[in-house]
């Protein structure tokens, strides 16, 4: 755990008659029988914790010159000023043990390359690191385009989603590793298990022309840390239940606390004012979503986030749909790219029957475990599946993924129409946009 080791301040103090006994833990000095005043070093101890520091850098408490003998750099105080709060970045080819340490690339095409950073777990208790992508912008993947007309003949769909150029991977040494990414990632996440005896790689390979720049913020958890938890709470600004893995459950690419938030499929463009037809989810993907069940919620519900006014794109594509017009499609009709829900739930306000009701399923309602097609829907008819609606699901523990192949289906031959069973890039919403979806928690009824 972090806080095994402790920071020390060796403080000269001339004792007067009267001696005041510091709030940390100062060892007050006893007078000598003979009345003379002793002068004595004392020790102020502190834990080496989490501390937020200013420039939206956090780090860890220690003594200036332990910082200084770590190469970290001081962005605040703490231990009510006898202590520093070290911040640590790595540079290219650089290796740490430390928590809180940032991974930072400023904005320049002169890169090393490849460029990797070497994360070791600070001791045998660490489980689970935590990658924030504060800023992630390098090149993106082969792109298609979405079009209302019949798109031109293309070949390309093998190649549509891959990252051709720029790579971003990390490695989990005797465990699964995240999928490869590359694009705009900004505000995304990655938990990755951490091995007992080798450590974590980070790595950008950079092949193509352009500028890019990242900050990664990597965190260290300590598995069932109680101590380190409340330390977090101040970092996430969450709430913890004692015992609980901040790392997320096994098997959890992602983690999300709370009543609700966002989430995205990697390289979709959370901050553009619309959903461009060009937006492009990326090949192979193994994106896997948990959530914390909070206090008095029973369910999760997901909705597809509407950026400014557009209404048309959407923020949800994948795959074809089974007919001529772009719907959504479930279970069987979902085998490239989808969405697997255990137990997804239609909530469409056109019908009382169909509406979430936590506890009860309505005769009329679709369970589903896949969701893929045009828009968001496990609707039972059909006819409502040309609209995305709210997706819910009482299923727990909280878990979504997104599974991608390798291929997008494009059209090969001509055609006198424009059938979205057959081409993903046949009509919009396109089935190569990924997803951008917010979740809120239902309350038990």
């Amino acid at each position: 755990m972090f806080g095994k080791y402790l920071g020390s301040v060796f403080v000269v103090c001339l004792l007067a008659d009267i001696l005041q006994t510091s709030s940390m833990n100062l060892t007050s000095p006893q007078r000598p029988r003979n009345g003379k005043v002793l002068s004595l070093f004392q020790i102020i101890q502190f834990q080496n914790g989490f501390c937020m520091g200013f420039g939206n850098r956090n780090g860890t408490c220690y003594t200036q010159g332990e910082c200084e003998a770590r190469d970290g750099s001081s962005v605040g105080t703490c231990a009510n000023g006898f202590g520093v709060c070290c911040a640590f970045t790595l540079s290219c080819g650089q290796s740490t043990s430390e928590n809180c340490t940032y991974l930072v690339q400023s904005s320049t095409s002169t890169i090393a390359n490849p460029c990797t950073y070497t994360v070791c777990p600070a001791n045998n208790n660490i489980c689970r690191i935590r990658f924030d992508f504060t800023t992630f912008n390098i090149n993106g993947p082969v792109t298609g385009s979405a079009t209302a007309t019949i798109p031109a003949l293309t070949t390309a769909g093998g190649a549509i989603g891959d990252c051709a150029t720029d790579i971003f991977t990390i490695t989990a040494p005797g465990n699964f590793a995240p999928p490869v990414i590359c694009g705009f990632n900004t505000g995304q996440h990655m938990i990755v298990d951490a091995s007992r005896t080798m450590c974590n790689e980070a790595q950008f390979s950079l092949n193509g022309m352009g500028t890019r720049e990242w900050d990664i913020k990597g965190k260290l958890e300590p598995k069932m840390a109680h101590e380190f938890h409340i330390l977090k709470q101040l970092l996430l600004v969450t709430q913890y239940n004692c015992g609980d893995e901040q790392g997320g459950p096994d098997g959890c690419l992602q983690y999300f606390t709370g009543l609700t938030g966002t989430v995205s499929s990697f390289n979709f463009p959370t901050t553009s004012a619309i959903v461009d037809p060009t937006t492009t989810h990326l090949s192979s993907q193994m994106q896997t979503m948990c959530w914390r069940q909070e206090m008095n919620t029973c369910a999760i519900c997901w909705i597809p986030v509407v950026l400014g006014s557009d209404t048309i794109t959407g923020s949800f594509g994948l795959s074809v749909s089974k007919n001529k017009l772009p719907r959504g499609e479930t279970d069987g009709l979902c085998s490239g790219d989808y969405l697997q829900i255990p137990n997804a739930q239609s909530n469409v306000e056109t019908n009382a029957d169909d509406t979430f009701v936590i506890g009860t399923i309505g005769s009329d309602v679709n369970l589903s475990d896949r969701i893929c097609g045009r828009f968001f829907s496990s609707a039972l008819d059909d006819a409502e599946r040309q609209l995305s609606r709210s997706v819910c699901t009482q299923q727990r523990p909280f878990r979504m993924t997104f599974q991608s192949d390798g291929d997008e289906v494009t059209l090969t031959k001509v055609v006198t129409k424009n059938p979205a069973n057959l081409n993903e890039l046949n009509r919009i919403p396109g089935g190569i946009v990924g997803f951008n979806l917010r979740w809120t928690l239902q309350t038990c009824s």
